[in-house]
């Protein structure tokens, strides 16, 4: 286990432990916990996931008005809940990226008419109709689209999943392996490695006319024999 990993495993230890303790009458305490993402999240490659900035505090109420519209929302979220003492003074969802929340649907990518979108009983004329939707994250072309990927990586975020750690890069050549000189005025010759240097250089024996030179070389500059 790394210490990072240990460093964490004994801040949430101590989180766990102080968070058993009966608060004092005025101590101040906060619970986060982040909301999971949606199940049904659509990342297929033709759906168009957009960026919507809302007023302030209006997150939650722009994710009633566009799911009303048709669209597929994802706001990411936490739970927080604060108390003091034995009293409850915040009980509610918080969003992970302050006023900014993910929205796809054909009133967004344009496919349909405004005007046939209904929202709390009256037709829309744009996606700024809806209550707490200020703004579309844009430059200019027009609105951005947010690759899914991103979309997915926040997702996971949400949903805690840790991200694969990529495959560490193994040397080119080890030792005891032969290798034919590429460049160089050893160019031709075969060489035995004798050891790898890092992932780009290698120590290597190059036999010529029976001899046996040392020699440090690239690794771009050997062939596998």
């Amino acid at each position: 286990m790394s210490k990072r990993n240990r460093r964490q495993d004994k801040a949430k230890k101590a989180t766990v432990k102080a968070a058993a303790k009966p608060p004092g009458p005025k101590e101040r305490r906060e619970v986060i916990t982040l909301n999971p993402a949606p199940v049904d999240l659509d990342l297929r490659p033709k759906t168009a996931w957009f960026l919507v900035y809302t007023g302030p505090r209006c997150e939650a109420r722009a994710v009633v008005g566009l799911e009303e519209a048709g669209c597929q929302t994802f706001w990411p979220s936490s739970h927080k809940v604060v108390t003091i003492g034995a009293r409850t003074t915040f009980d509610g969802d918080v969003g992970t990226f302050t006023r900014y929340l993910f929205a796809s649907g054909p009133l967004l990518t344009g496919q349909g008419d405004p005007q046939r979108f209904i929202v709390k009983g009256k037709p829309l004329s744009s996606v700024f109709d809806i209550d707490g939707v200020q703004d579309i994250a844009s430059n200019s072309r027009g609105w951005l689209r947010v690759p899914n990927a991103a979309i997915k990586s926040i997702a996971d975020y949400q949903n805690q999943v840790e991200a694969e750690k990529p495959a560490k890069s193994k040397a080119k050549f080890q030792a005891g392996d032969e290798a034919t000189i590429l460049d160089g005025p050893f160019m031709g010759f075969m060489a035995e490695i004798v050891e790898a240097i890092g992932l780009h250089s290698a120590k290597v024996i190059i036999r010529s006319f029976g001899n046996k030179m040392p020699a440090t070389m690239s690794v771009s500059a050997l062939r596998a024999a």
